[in-house]
């Protein structure tokens, strides 16, 4: 690390999910840290709170860095920095008309995923292409070892199933498996039944990134204006066992 206590900056921003929820469970784990200090953030900004950072945690939906801002962050991994991103930090989204009903929720047309930061997505390792309905998944380790995940049992969580694109040399450390439609997408169906990443571990020069598919969270009022209400989603941030994961990583950024 490069401070004698490490400077955590947490980003927490974007559209469509439970920012405030998330936030406060990310902060409650980190003042698990006594040492911590602690910057939060919306977006990326131009960057300047990652030239002293030792770890950053992003919980994002189309928070995309650009300019002198994906260069603070290219440059915070070149130098040894270490990264959590967790679900909506690797999707960019975009509404491909005509309008369309989905279950009672009026969206201005298919949600697309189009290639728009393929240098930001190499730097995290992935990309979001996808979901399939809100369901329970089981979790469980996949083809390749680390500390984060000795020893961790599977669990079952509900939460999007997410289907990701791998950028670049990364380590699948959990997995899960499932097939089925994609209401609202414009890519999908999904039906081959095969090994779908959910932990991806992946290297940019001496540092290292952790992406974490499931964390979906979403409070009453986050789908507007697209419906009024729908009832809270609290997702896997309401699960002992996906909160340990969340310890464990947070661990790891720790250097713990």
């Amino acid at each position: 690390m490069i401070n004698e206590r490490p400077q955590v900056e947490l980003i927490v921003g974007g559209l469509h999910h439970d920012m405030n929820a998330v936030r406060l469970h990310l902060l409650t784990l980190l003042d698990e840290y006594e040492l911590a200090r602690v910057g939060c953030h919306s977006d990326f900004g131009n960057g300047s709170a990652l030239a002293d950072a030792d770890f950053l945690i992003t919980y994002t939906n189309n928070v995309i860095p650009e300019g002198a801002a994906l260069k603070a962050l290219e440059g915070f991994l070149d130098r040894g920095g270490r990264w959590l991103a967790i679900h909506g930090a690797a999707a960019l989204t975009c509404f491909q008309p005509p309008p369309v009903d989905i279950g009672g929720i009026s969206l201005p047309g298919l949600t697309d995923t189009p290639d728009l930061a393929p240098e930001y997505m190499a730097l995290l390792g992935v990309r979001f292409v996808s979901h399939l309905t809100q369901q329970p998944i089981v979790v469980r380790r996949g083809p390749a070892a680390h500390p984060v995940t000795e020893g961790l049992m599977p669990f079952e969580i509900v939460d999007e199933p997410y289907i990701l694109e791998l950028r670049g040399e990364g380590d699948v450390l959990l997995e899960s498996r499932y097939t089925g439609e994609a209401p609202g997408y414009v890519a999908g169906p999904w039906l081959d039944d095969e090994p779908r990443p959910q932990l991806v571990h992946h290297r940019h020069g001496a540092g290292e990134v952790m992406y974490l598919a499931p964390g979906h969270a979403c409070g009453r009022y986050d789908l507007r204006p697209f419906i009024d209400e729908v009832p809270e989603q609290p997702g896997p941030w309401a699960d002992e066992a996906y909160i340990g994961l969340i310890r464990r990583l947070i661990a790891w950024g720790m250097r713990c």
